[in-house]
């Protein structure tokens, strides 16, 4: 972080550098519904409308929604974060119709793609979700006969409620993300579906199912993570599952189980079980706290860190002794969900009155993610 004082003549100016000299074609709409807001555009659906293929949305952090939107273009879509206090970027529900699509630093409520009414036709090819959060879900696809979305990355992520992944997504990565939910994935691909270096974090009870009777669905370099009395259990449905390299931990009285269905089965190897993760800093005795016994929400307490500790076996428990968890393969996993790649910039004071034609003296504090 970066604390600097600059001086500006009759107003000052905050700018985000968003792009570099080699796209400076694109065009940076700003979206802002705060009190005073002289932006022109106050809805994230208007920003869309008055984009072009390429063009880069920043939506400006607010206590209120910005709305739903159906996005048809090409678009990179980014906020300040999805859980920094009084920073928070929101959106509703977000429609995909249109390939090259990337989002991040966002507080969604939910998303899916459709092709009804939709000017492009399917299959869409390329969403990107980075460093965002799900209050309701996630659904990619739609469960139709033909695959809808191809070549999707979901990232760096909080998702809070059930998410689905149907047939007709393809070439899906979910990675480095925190699942919070009781019954996490519905999953109907499992033939292009990688589900590795996710933490799944639960109470007494977790449960996958897999639709896909003729395929198994795998989930490797995972932890599954809980705070419960006694012993809780992770139920397989439906299908076949293999889990490989994955780790499990209560911070209660307890243990974690494997179970399955009559209808479905798991394979597992390697497994770290009951085995702490030796995160930096977690606290399991304060409810809120991620190792705590309540729902993990990422501001509840702001001091912890899930990074591990350099005695962790979780650095080297993954497949081919690689990291387990969030930070595989170096990657910088935001708690709060600033988006990556884009510098966040606070002004921290700046004269209440000068002069006609003086100089305004503004503090900034700058930060890289």
């Amino acid at each position: 972080m970066k604390t600097f004082t600059t001086k500006l003549k009759n107003t000052f100016i905050l700018c985000f550098v968003l792009v570099s000299s080699s796209v400076l074609a694109q065009t940076i709409i700003t979206v802002d519904n705060n009190p005073g807001s002289t932006t022109t555009h106050q809805t994230i659906q208007e920003a869309h409308d008055a984009a072009t293929d390429g063009d880069i949305i920043y939506v400006q952090p607010s206590s209120s929604s910005y709305g739903n939107i159906i996005i048809d273009k090409e678009l990179t879509i980014i906020g300040r974060s999805h859980s920094e206090p009084s920073k928070v970027s929101q959106l509703g529900t977000i429609t995909i119709r249109s390939s090259n699509v990337t989002i991040k630093g966002l507080y969604i409520s939910s998303l899916y793609a459709s092709s009804s009414g939709a000017p492009n036709t399917p299959p869409y090819i390329g969403l990107n979700i980075f460093d965002s959060y799900f209050n309701s879900y996630l659904q990619l696809g739609t469960n139709s006969a033909t695959v809808i979305q191809d070549d999707v990355t979901v990232r760096g992520c909080v998702l809070a409620g059930t998410n689905y992944i149907y047939e007709d997504a393809t070439n899906v990565l979910l990675s480095n993300n925190i699942f919070k939910s009781n019954s996490p994935l519905r999953i109907y691909n499992t033939t292009s579906t990688v589900i590795a270096n996710n933490v799944f974090k639960f109470t007494s009870s977790l449960s996958f199912t897999n639709y896909n009777t003729s395929g198994t669905a795998i989930l490797y370099n995972n932890m599954f993570i809980t705070n419960y009395a006694s012993d809780a259990t992770i139920n397989f449905n439906n299908g076949d599952f293999n889990l490989s390299n994955n780790l499990t931990y209560n911070y209660g009285n307890g243990d974690i189980l494997f179970a399955n269905s009559t209808t479905g089965s798991y394979l597992e190897s390697n497994t770290l079980a009951n085995t702490d993760p030796l995160f930096t800093n977690v606290d399991n005795t304060v409810s809120n706290s991620f190792a705590g016994t309540s729902s993990y929400n990422p501001n509840s307490r702001l001091e912890d860190d899930l990074t591990l500790q350099a005695t962790s076996p979780a650095l080297t428990g993954g497949g081919g002794g690689s990291e387990m968890g969030l930070y595989n393969n170096g990657f910088l996993y935001n708690i709060l969900g600033n988006a990556r790649g884009i510098p966040t910039l606070d002004i921290i004071s700046y004269d209440g009155a000068v002069p006609k034609n003086g100089t305004i003296n503004v503090t900034i504090n700058a930060k890289a993610h």
